[in-house]
């Protein structure tokens, strides 16, 4: 009788290529899924942030808007400067600062007769607080 050999070490290295492939396939999936986890957590403090940004801004305008009808009724000269500051967030804050000018054709609003003309001179994203080095260094000084 002729018996047929399947050889063992064939079954056994498909096996464990097959469990390889399997554990490297889990283990990208599960890299794949905290990637997106951490892109959707950045995108929605992005949105946040824009948001607060332009909320800023529109207080801002706001802000802008009643000074130059403030200017517009004292006559104040040309080159007087006015600052603006807004929070956007913990630790920052929009500053805005803009100069009247003369020329009515010049200015960001040089459209209208009844608000006198202004260039925006700094418009950025400041921090709020004050930044302080850290100097304290732990180094062993023995016994």
């Amino acid at each position: 009788m002729n018996k047929k050999n399947i050889p063992v070490v064939n079954v056994g290295i498909s096996l464990l290529i097959l469990i390889f492939m399997t554990l490297s396939l889990l283990t990208f999936s599960v890299l794949s899924l905290e990637n997106a986890v951490a892109d959707r957590r950045l995108s929605r403090k992005m949105a946040e942030h824009t948001s607060n940004y332009y909320a800023a801004v529109s207080r801002v305008q706001e802000q802008l808007a009643e000074q130059m009808r403030t200017v517009a009724d004292e006559g104040l000269s040309a080159g007087t400067q006015f600052s603006f500051a807004q929070e956007v967030s913990d630790g920052q804050q929009l500053v805005v600062t803009v100069r009247l000018t003369d020329d009515r054709t010049g200015g960001e609003n040089a459209d209208t007769e009844e608000t006198p003309a202004y260039t925006v001179t700094q418009w950025q994203l400041m921090s709020a607080e004050d930044w302080e080095a850290d100097r304290s260094l732990n180094v062993y000084q023995g016994e």
